[in-house]
Order: structure tokens, then sequence, then C-alpha cells
């Protein structure tokens, strides 16, 4: 009896946390135990890979960039496990956690890039990450704030067979790291979970 009183307290916890591994159903996830999992770094110079931290992450280990350039934003890209005909997700949700160095001189920005389909959907952040780990979170459909970007586009909402093409042929998965105007701010990332109800 005792027994099952506290499995749904410890897995309340976990969904509640995003700190669960392998037991939080999605997709793909990353939350960088051993190693990078194969992520990269865009938009930092020759800086291509994310540095691994085995701890001080929101559960042990993370990863994190630290900015190399002033006047470009970079961008953690998601490995190929990500990528591909992933339809299934549509209505689940992309989370992750993030933390940053520093909150001063801050900028604005894509924070979340999907490309495929020959489309790109952004969404944006409605506060930048704090210096402690901030949880985020969004779901895939039309009807959560997903814009088009393109040359043309003045960010007029994604609709369900934008957001659905996109799925179809994901070619990148690319979650903002840059928040500050200049040169050695830091960026760390953990778990993400890429279709998770």
């Amino acid at each position: 009896m005792r027994a099952r009183v506290r499995l749904p307290l410890v897995l309340t916890l976990c969904a509640a946390s995003f700190a669960c591994g392998p037991t939080v159903p999605s997709y793909a996830s990353s939350l960088f135990e051993g190693d990078d999992e194969t992520w990269t770094v865009t938009g930092n110079g020759d800086v291509e890979r994310p540095s691994f931290q085995a701890t001080g992450g929101n559960q042990n280990g993370n990863i994190c960039a630290t900015d190399a350039l002033a006047g470009d934003i970079f961008y953690f890209v998601a490995p190929a496990k990500y990528l591909g005909n992933v339809s299934v997700v549509y209505g689940k949700r992309l989370t992750f956690d993030l933390k940053t160095s520093s909150q001063f001189m801050l900028i604005k920005g894509r924070d979340v890039v999907l490309n495929g389909g020959g489309l790109a959907l952004i969404q944006n952040f409605r506060d930048v990450p704090g210096r402690d780990w901030s949880p985020r979170s969004f779901t895939l459909d039309d009807q959560s704030g997903w814009l088009v970007d393109s040359a043309t586009s003045t960010g007029e909402p994604a609709s369900e067979e934008q957001l659905r093409t996109v799925l179809r042929n994901l070619t990148a998965i690319r979650l903002r790291g840059e928040f500050v105007d200049g040169p050695g701010d830091t960026t760390c990332l953990d778990n993400v979970y890429f279709g998770t109800p």
C-alpha cells in the first residue's frame, strides 16, 4: 500500500521538474549526462561544439557555449535524432531548460527556430532566461504562437498545414543561446524533450 502512494508522487515530481530522464515520454530527448550528445553551435565564429559540463546542470550534466563574437547571435542546434519526418509530434511539446550568465544589455531575437519543407517557423520567449535554470515549453501546434519567418513575411501566425509541413521534413531545430549584446556571455542548455505530452 505504501508503494502505491509513493509512485504517483514520484511521477508527479518528475513531470513537474522536466528532470526525470528516460521516464518522460518523448520522440527524442537530450539530458547531457555523459557528453554533448552531438549538439552543435552555429553563429559563434569558429566555435562549432558546445562544451559539456558534467555538473551544474538541472540534474547533473549540461552543455554550454560562450559568445565568441560581437554582432552575431549563436544557437544550439539539435542532432539528427530530432530530425526527419516527425509528424507524430504535432500537438505535443518541445521543452528545455536554459540559463544565461548575464542580465545586462539584453537583445531580442528568434528564440526557437524550426526549419523544414522550405519553411522556417519561430517562437519568441516572453522573457530572457535567468541566471538560474529557466524552463521553456512550446506546444507544436497552430494555436501556440508559432510565426512564419521569411524575407516576405512580417511574422504571420503559422497555420496547421505550415506546421505539419515543417514537421514532415524537419531539417533543423535551433535554440537561441545568445541574449546579451557583446561577447563573453555564456548560456547553458539542459533537459531537452521533443514530442513530450
